[in-house]
């Protein structure tokens, strides 16, 4: 079923489609707009396309979520033309939750590639659910940073 919303944007209003739908099939080749998947009767993910590809519809909403069964937040990403991407310095394009919903785990992205942050912040980042840091892990480009390549290795 095809819906059209209107959200307010400032002082304007945006109109944007939205569909729901059972399985991925159903999403139109090039679609613009907002995807509802459900699954056994409750919504399994929330995203949101511009010309087929995953976009954040705004800068402090990501483009996918994905639900627990009983309706809390299990994760969420942000992209940027089909590719993962963190939307400012402070929040990371992935950001994983325990079932309570406190934070389990974070990746942050430059042009779809792991990348540590430009703080500093390591790229992958995870926790126990006491809220504890489990670990931390290194990445440049898309290169695992902390451990020895494989070349000084053989050194």
């Amino acid at each position: 079923m095809e819906l059209i919303d209107l959200v307010p944007n400032s002082l304007s209003f945006r109109v944007f489609t939205t569909i729901n739908v059972d399985d991925e099939s159903e999403i139109p080749t090039g679609f613009t707009g907002r995807v509802r998947r459900h699954v056994a009767g409750s919504i399994a993910y929330v995203a949101w396309y511009t010309e087929g590809r995953l976009h954040n519809p705004g800068k402090n909403h990501p483009a996918y979520r994905r639900f627990r069964p009983d309706g809390r937040l299990k994760y969420e990403l942000f992209y940027e033309h089909g590719e993962l991407q963190d939307p400012s310095p402070k929040v990371p394009a992935v950001r994983g939750y325990y079932a309570d919903g406190s934070v389990h785990y974070e990746e942050r992205y430059q042009t779809g590639k792991r990348q540590d942050g430009k703080d500093g912040t390591a790229a992958i980042r995870k926790w126990r659910n006491d809220g504890s840091l489990r670990h931390e892990m290194r990445y440049e480009d898309g290169r695992r940073a902390d451990r020895p390549s494989r070349v000084a290795a053989r050194a």
